[in-house]
């Protein structure tokens, strides 16, 4: 059935305000991010629903909302994608109170999906400027590097790491893993295998520091300001860009190459070291196959050895 089959529906403005704050109500048991993200990108809609007037809910309003987003609003590409699926959560949960009888916006694609990574990834002969440029004989320098590692070789983003504890790295089924909290997840219910190199690089760390309540932060700040305090989001970001600079690897670079761009690396690494798509997808917390494609279209641009393979290797 064509998008003309689907009849217009009218609501009123306060009327969908209040089927937004139920829709908002109803994911209160997901994490703060989901929710935050959601009521931004609805608050968009509501702005774009009582200025256009004439939004009645068929494929084709979909479709000028979305054009309105992309260039009125000129937002990036995933950005647009986020913005449609809260547009298209929406709909279903109207669909599901008996407010329409379908989801117009089911079949309406938020945005051209990227067909490469916009981050830059380091070389193989970069990775190993970087970590010879960190000095061991330091707690800084130990933890600098384990910290890195774990970027490199579990594909940890800040926010994972910055909200791990000493605990959370455990045995089982005779590896080692960590349990992570992953982006949108409430629970530490991701697990990530830790291969054998970055494990010696975090006990060596930890031994040094000498941890022994499980509780305690994984990686912990030796600024004046938070000595012995949990290492914040934005302090790993500015330790990991500081490597990067005092390594030399930024050079022209400096404002593409980010701390982000480690765990991109950890995919070409991945891929280089042989794993299938699914445990590409399940190492790195992809649930969507053609992302982890994108790595393996880029199969060879790291052109890592097998002593850099080691780093994923388990």
């Amino acid at each position: 059935m064509g998008a003309e089959a689907f009849a217009p529906v009218r609501l009123r403005l306060q009327e969908l305000m209040e089927y937004v704050a139920g829709f908002l109500a109803a994911y209160e048991q997901k994490s703060w991010e989901t929710r935050a993200t959601y009521n931004r990108a609805l608050r968009e809609f509501l702005y774009f629903f009582t200025r256009d007037r004439r939004f009645f809910f068929r494929p084709r309003d979909v479709e000028r909302y979305r054009a309105y987003l992309v260039r009125i609003k000129k937002l990036q590409p995933a950005s647009v994608a986020t913005y449609m699926t809260a547009l298209r959560r929406l709909c279903q949960y109207l669909v599901d109170r008996g407010v329409l009888e379908r989801n117009p916006a089911r079949r309406v694609l938020g945005a051209r999906r990227a067909q490469q990574h916009s981050r830059l990834f380091l070389t193989a002969a970069e990775i190993e400027q970087l970590l010879a440029s960190i000095e061991t004989s330091t707690l800084v320098g130990l933890r600098d590097r384990a910290l890195i590692l774990m970027m490199l070789g579990c594909a940890c983003s800040e926010r994972e790491l910055a909200a791990a504890d000493v605990g959370d790295i455990r045995r089982k089924a005779g590896k080692w893993v960590i349990y992570l909290q992953g982006k949108g997840h409430r629970a530490k219910d991701e697990v990530v295998p830790i291969p054998p190199k970055v494990y010696e690089a975090l006990t060596a760390y930890l031994a040094a520091r000498g941890v022994e309540d499980p509780a305690e932060p994984l990686f912990v700040s030796y600024s004046p300001r938070g000595r012995g305090q949990r290492m914040s989001v934005r302090g790993m970001r500015e330790v990991v860009n500081q490597r990067l600079r005092e390594s030399g690897i930024k050079r022209e670079r400096a404002r593409k190459l980010t701390p982000f761009s480690l765990r991109h690396t950890a995919g070409l690494l991945l891929v280089e070291s042989g794993v299938s798509v699914e445990e590409l997808m399940q190492r790195m917390r992809i649930r969507w196959r053609p992302t982890a494609l994108l790595y393996v279209r880029q199969r060879g641009k790291v052109g890592s050895g097998p002593e850099l393979q080691s780093l994923v290797r388990l």
